[in-house]
């Protein structure tokens, strides 16, 4: 079990110990104990509810492509345009401190190539150009100790040239698109958008060791001409573009016939595959026909996918490609070997049910994004065999004896000259047996301080978060910042003196691990719930802006983030949620969350500055671009009416779209004759349409132009204004309210009254002469 922190290159390795009585011992290949040699370039309980399984044969199999750590942008004037230089893929995947020097073995002459029907690898692609990178890996049958591999670029038009880089002891079986430079590089030779190189490798590389390790020449990659089991090429490559937005690389492994790929390990031959999704992690457990396997496949992946609820350390990766490798069908130089971001192998012969759980040493490796220095070197192994035993202990797979015995051999006699610090006084492993036990002790010292309310995963997480290499007195810092400054001294005095050390008994463990403690995770929600991310600003209040990346936006724009918050542990614990921009802290939250609990905490950033940013909460990272605005425009304008007479109003409106999909603003200035008479500043969401009226008094007669734009551009509209006056005049409407008044008053209601009365009079005198 060897690892390093991954911005390097995370490897790890488990080798079987002869020695000192110690059955399954695990082992660095440093520059103490070995070095690698040959074609390394060719080379408890319960899982939540929320995991799901998945097993297939090999057709049909995929993988996750890779975007690779590319360089910054360098830039060049060509013939007037500017030109960005861009790399990526460019530094070797070795073990640091492995010691010694690789070498490949020149492949043998060209054969035939078989060819299948199963692949690996899908396309991830981003915003903007991107070359595409395609490596295929096929055996060939009649030249075991050989790989075939053809290496296919898709170039998009705005690069200008491409070079790349063959393994150096590769032999080169054919060309299209590309032209030889030199002995190992091949440059685009721009008349084609696909170009590719094929090659052979020899994938055979061994590791030699000396001591107690074991014989030396043990394999680490094998082509067995049934079956072979490799790490990708190295293929360095740089490429000139033209244009502002970056072009992108994207790197995908496949395997011509039955097999299986992650990002950085090809097993060639038929093959089966398991899946299970869970903690937003996807673990692909490659299992070959020719593996017996000691655990089940469901069960080593419900072990991870456990582990991976239990690490609340950061740096989760979205895919952990695993391979079985068949025990015993070579000899292999270790019992387990991690590399990449998260792809490893393990020996199929491994059981879970062990304090020297491989499947879990090799998982903690692919969550240790830190790197370190020669004094914190110890973290990578000791972390990793301490957090396999712990986790193996809290899935109840082994007792409290025999998690004891496996730590308590950092306490040995042999131990006694060993200062973590100093590889130079490492000896018998020192860094995974003292390392683990201090380890541990170091989480203990924790809890104890703290109530059970912190622990080592605190420290385990913050060094997630840093960017150069961690010192001893950084990692001595966050130690005190989880437990104080007494667990600070007594961390130092554990590390940096030959200070013998001891393991706890199971009272202690009962009282400090009996109920787990809180364990508060964080991350990102996913890109693609919308109403997760929201912009705030004048173009649009509280809008959902999620749904793909990157999130774009424009300057002074307050992004809103829902982060979630988890506690996996057993215990109500204190949450501190932190937002960064570029690795830079710019919004924090605090507060409780109970057991079990899962939360989102809204944390903000305006954005003041135009540029590409990456936004990140706990190593969860999504990428906002931020530009200026778009221009929005004036694309109609009316009036109404459009004839008065001289000293009316008229009303002018103007319609206003911005039509990009990116905010907009625009000042629209209103114009009687070419003369501005109303200005009103619009600020309008991406792809919206709305309207802006103002009203003007039209005193002279004639035609009047209104128009409405920019200041730039105007759209305009003709208005009649006869040199009538208006009159008033009497309406029907008014010639009925005169006479049909609420009051029955008026001229003509006396009249009628009158004249009825006279005639009732006349004839009642008649009726009486009668």
């Amino acid at each position: 079990m060897f690892g390093v922190p991954r911005r390097v290159v995370a490897v790890g390795l488990v080798v079987l110990l002869l020695g000192g009585g110690i059955a399954s011992l695990p082992v660095a290949a440093t520059a103490d104990h070995g070095a690698v040699t040959g074609a390394s370039d060719g080379a408890a309980a319960g899982v939540g509810e929320n995991c799901t399984y998945k097993a297939e044969t090999a057709s049909g199999q995929r993988g996750p492509a890779v975007e690779t750590v590319q360089s910054p942008t360098a830039t060049t004037e060509s013939n007037g345009s500017l030109v960005r230089i861009r790399s990526a893929d460019m530094h070797r995947r070795q073990p640091r401190g492995q010691g010694g020097d690789t070498a490949g073995t020149a492949a043998p002459a060209a054969a035939s190539m078989e060819t299948g029907t199963a692949t690996s690898g899908a396309t991830q692609t981003k915003d903007g150009d991107v070359i595409q990178q395609t490596q295929t890996y096929a055996r060939v049958p009649e030249e075991p100790g050989e790989v075939a591999v053809t290496v296919a670029y898709e170039v998009p038009d705005r690069v200008v040239d491409l070079e790349t880089h063959v393994p150096a002891a590769a032999t080169v079986t054919g060309t299209d698109g590309f032209e030889r430079v030199n002995e190992s590089v091949y440059e685009w030779e721009e008349t084609t958008d696909t170009a590719t190189i094929s090659y052979r490798i020899n994938p055979n590389q061994t590791i030699e060791k000396s001591g107690p390790e074991g014989s030396e020449g043990r394999y680490l990659s094998v082509d067995t001409g049934e079956w072979a089991l490799l790490t990708r090429s190295l293929t360095p490559t740089r490429w000139r573009y033209t244009g502002q937005d970056p072009v992108r690389y994207n790197r995908t492994l496949r395997t011509a016939g039955p097999g299986a790929a992650g990002e950085e390990i090809v097993y060639l031959g038929e093959v089966a595959t398991f899946e299970e999704t869970a903690h937003d992690q996807t673990f692909t457990l490659a299992v070959p026909e020719r593996s017996a396997m000691t655990a089940s496949p469901i069960s080593v992946l419900d072990s991870m996918a456990n582990a991976s609820n239990a690490l609340r350390v950061g740096d989760r990766d979205e895919q952990v490609f695993v391979v079985a490798a068949p025990s015993g069908a070579v000899e292999w130089g270790v019992e387990g070997y991690q590399i990449g971001d998260a792809d490893m192998w393990v020996q199929s012969r491994q059981t879970l049910d062990t304090a020297n759980n491989v499947w879990l040493h090799e998982y903690v490796h692919s969550r240790q994004a830190y790197e370190t220095t020669q004094e914190t070197r110890w973290t990578v192994e000791g972390w990793a065999t301490y957090y396999a035993a712990v986790l193996t202990l809290e899935q109840n797979r082994i007792g409290f004896d025999e998690f004891r015995e496996q730590l308590a051999v950092g306490g040995r006699p042999v131990y006694s000259d060993v200062t973590l610090t100093d590889r130079a006084s490492w000896t018998s492993n020192a860094n995974y047996r003292k390392g683990a036990l201090v380890a541990g002790r170091a989480d203990v010292h924790i809890r104890s301080a703290t109530g059970r309310n912190q622990t080592l995963q605190s420290v385990f997480q913050s060094l997630n978060g840093y960017r150069d290499p961690v010192t001893q007195s950084q990692f001595l810092t966050e130690v005190e910042a989880a437990g104080g400054e007494t667990v600070r001294n007594t961390t130092a005095t554990e590390t940096e003196t030959t200070a013998t050390v001891t393991m706890w008994n199971g009272t202690t463990h009962r009282q400090l691990f009996g109920m787990i403690p809180a364990r508060i995770g964080y991350g990102l929600p996913p890109v693609d719930r919308a109403d997760a991310y929201r912009a705030d600003s004048l173009y649009r209040p509280n809008a959902p802006v999620g749904g793909s990346e990157p999130i774009r936006l424009v300057t002074n724009e307050t992004l809103a983030v829902d982060a979630v918050v988890e506690n996996a542990g057993g215990e109500a614990g204190a949450y501190n949620v932190t937002l960064a921009v570029n690795e830079t802290v710019v919004a924090a939250k605090q507060g409780q969350i109970e057991p079990g609990e899962r939360t989102e905490v809204e944390v903000t950033h305006t954005f003041a500055d135009p540029g590409r940013y990456a936004i990140s909460v706990d190593g969860d990272t999504v990428t906002v671009v931020v530009t200026e605005p778009a221009a929005a425009s004036v694309t109609n304008v009316t009036a109404s009416p459009k004839e008065v007479r001289q000293g009316d109003k008229v009303d002018v409106t103007a319609t206003v779209a911005n039509d990009n999909g990116i905010p907009g603003t625009i000042t629209v200035e209103f114009r009687r004759s070419d003369v501005v008479f109303a200005e009103q500043r619009l600020y309008l969401p991406p792809q919206t349409t709305t309207t802006v009226t103002r009203t003007v008094t039209l005193d002279k007669p004639g035609t009047v132009s209104l128009s409405a734009g920019d200041g730039q551009t105007t759209t305009a509209v003709d208005v009649v204004v006869s040199t009538e006056t208006s009159e008033p005049t009497s309406t029907p409407t008014e010639i009925l309210t005169e006479t049909q008044t609420t009051a029955g008053e008026g001229n003509g209601f006396t009249a009628l009254v009158t004249g009825l009365a006279m005639l009732l009079a006349a004839l009642i005198a008649r009726q009486r002469s009668s």
